[in-house]
């Protein structure tokens, strides 16, 4: 039973479990002791030692039924997660007072003066202000606040955790999961930029982690009210793990978006809880600070207006929000992730089922394995299960759109995102994310205007590893030249040709800088790069397209 660390303004609560699991070693140092190695994918190896018992065989299947299929022989459920509470939890000592718009914060801090309480936190962006008062005056401070013409809202302020993690002693599930769902074949495309954030609102970060280190942008503690978001919980590392761990470096697992930045924003203290203003305060800093994407591993049954308007005003500022539903095992709504302009995301099996505890049903937008390799705060990598790995599968995967398409919109990634989804009827709206699909559906509209010139640039590597990649871009009728340049590469290829498939219209090989010019017909084209097998490069592609005049 772990320790429970509690202030002195909060009654100990329920502490979320992290526990440890697998521990991932090197692939070349695993191969020297002799241990047994599974092969993931070409950037991950997954050792256990060696030699192992084979597992037991599967009870033969009951009358009638069909064999199992290999991904339905994995244990849908390995261990029972323990499910999010589904009773409204609120601080006995804090309020959440929202102003009506264009109150000045002299007049908020007048009227809070008034009724009594002490502020505690502001976030004027959103009108929000958090407010401690003695449990025996709570009644008379809220009546004092609503009286008010000034105050929109007055509530006692709600609690909201981090969602139950479990340990499996199996590894293959977790990894095949990214399989399962397309990674592979995203990072094809991109294993993502630095240029883009992802903001774990969480327990904090720890940036020591072998697998995280490079990766971690500074970021803030609203527990502490510093700016070391170190994490002395677990459940944010973790969380960050899914999302960002460096690839290709013989350490633990690959994150989705290996080359993304996370930054650590910790709002969560730690026993795995803390308040929706606290959280709402978090979303608003990161928002203002530079995070393209936000990762709410969080939350409760109830919304609170703070909360509400933060997630608004960070959707209103271009961030893409995603939360995870929750692991109530209900159709019940959970907060933030119920909020329309948030992703919602519930956990899936490697056989496309749902996990038992996993919220479900109309309200949540799409579905991920919900069983993942990840870095442990205490050092060494376990398994981590929840919608609180789901919900990071789905961060990184949209990190890794905007990393492929910068110019991609809010609006154009959600709709690659769910349009890519394997459909999944009466569990989630659009399904399980495809994340390879998703890169090919996401097409950017370029949007000149008649005559009007455009330019879009993609970046990436080849090499042994990757020779080719490719990449998509609308266009309508008109004249395009792109440039290939590259540094390592003795020898490159540039194509041209539809999207849907067929004979190139246009293809270029040698040296660099390569260029290409072309006019194809309107609709989706799509650009081949074919690198040096032999040595890793580094390519930049520039496309200059300029539509024709009608």
């Amino acid at each position: 039973m772990p320790r429970r660390l509690t202030t002195s303004r909060r009654p100990p609560l329920t502490a979320v479990c992290l526990a440890l699991g697998l521990m991932l070693l090197m692939a070349n140092a695993a191969a020297a002791r002799g241990e047994i190695c599974v092969i993931v994918d070409p950037v991950v190896d997954i050792c256990r030692d060696g030699p192992t018992e084979p597992p037991p065989p599967p009870p033969p299947p009951a009358s009638g039924s069909k064999p199992a299929s290999k991904a339905a022989s994995v244990p849908d459920d390995p261990e029972p997660v323990r499910p999010s509470s589904t009773e409204l939890r609120y601080d006995p000592r804090r309020l959440a007072v929202t102003f009506e718009r264009g109150t000045s914060q002299a007049t908020a801090r007048a009227v809070i003066a008034q009724a009594g309480p002490t502020l505690e936190r502001a976030i004027p962006k959103i009108n929000a202000y958090l407010v401690d008062v003695d449990p025996d005056r709570r009644a008379e401070a809220l009546a004092s606040f609503r009286s008010s013409p000034v105050v929109a809202s007055a509530s006692r302020e709600l609690i909201a955790e981090a969602f139950d993690l479990t340990p499996d002693d199996s590894d293959w599930p977790q990894q095949e999961g990214l399989r399962v769902a397309g990674f592979p074949r995203a990072w094809s495309v991109t294993q993502g930029s630095k240029r883009v954030v992802v903001a774990v609102i969480d327990t904090g970060v720890d940036a020591r982690q072998p697998d995280l280190l490079g990766a971690v942008v500074p970021g803030y503690d609203f527990v502490n009210s510093d700016a070391d978001p170190a994490d002395d919980y677990g459940h944010g590392t973790a969380v960050a793990g899914i999302i960002g761990a460096r690839a290709n470096n013989h350490v633990g697992g690959a994150g989705v978006c290996s080359r993304c930045s996370i930054m650590p924003i910790k709002v969560l203290d730690a026993t795995g809880n803390g308040s929706d203003t606290v959280i709402a305060a978090g979303i608003v800093w990161a928002t203002d600070h530079g995070a393209k994407v936000i990762n709410l591993s969080l939350g409760g049954p109830g919304a609170s207006e703070e909360l509400s308007n933060a997630i608004g005003y960070a959707a209103g500022k271009g961030v893409i929000l995603v939360a995870a539903a929750g692991n109530s095992g209900t159709t019940m709504p959970f907060y933030p992730a119920a909020d329309p302009a948030a992703i919602s995301v519930a956990a899936t099996t490697v056989a496309d089922r749902r996990y038992s505890w996993s919220s479900f049903g109309p309200w949540v937008r799409v579905a991920a394995p919900g069983c993942n390799v990840a870095p442990m705060l205490a050092g060494g990598y376990g398994s981590f299960c929840g919608t609180s790995s789901a919900s990071p599968l789905v961060a990184g995967l949209v990190a890794l759109e905007l990393s492929a398409h910068p110019t991609a919109t809010p609006r154009e990634v959600e709709q690659a995102l769910v349009g890519a989804a394997l459909p999944l009827p009466g569990l989630v709206q659009s399904g399980r994310i495809d994340a390879g699909r998703t890169l090919s559906l996401l097409q950017p509209a370029v949007g000149p205007a008649t005559g009007a010139r455009a330019k879009a640039v993609f970046r990436g590597t080849t090499g042994p590893r990757v020779r080719e990649r490719t990449y998509v871009l609308a266009v309508g009728t008109g004249t395009l030249m792109a440039t290939l340049s590259s540094t390592g590469a003795r020898k490159l290829a540039l194509s041209l040709s539809p999207a849907e498939g067929g004979k190139a219209i246009a293809r270029v090989s040698g040296r660099s800088p390569l260029q290409l010019s072309a006019s194809p017909s309107a609709g989706t084209i799509t650009f081949r790069i074919v690198g040096d097998a032999r040595r890793k490069a580094s390519f930049v592609l520039r496309v200059s397209y300029a539509k024709a005049s009608s």
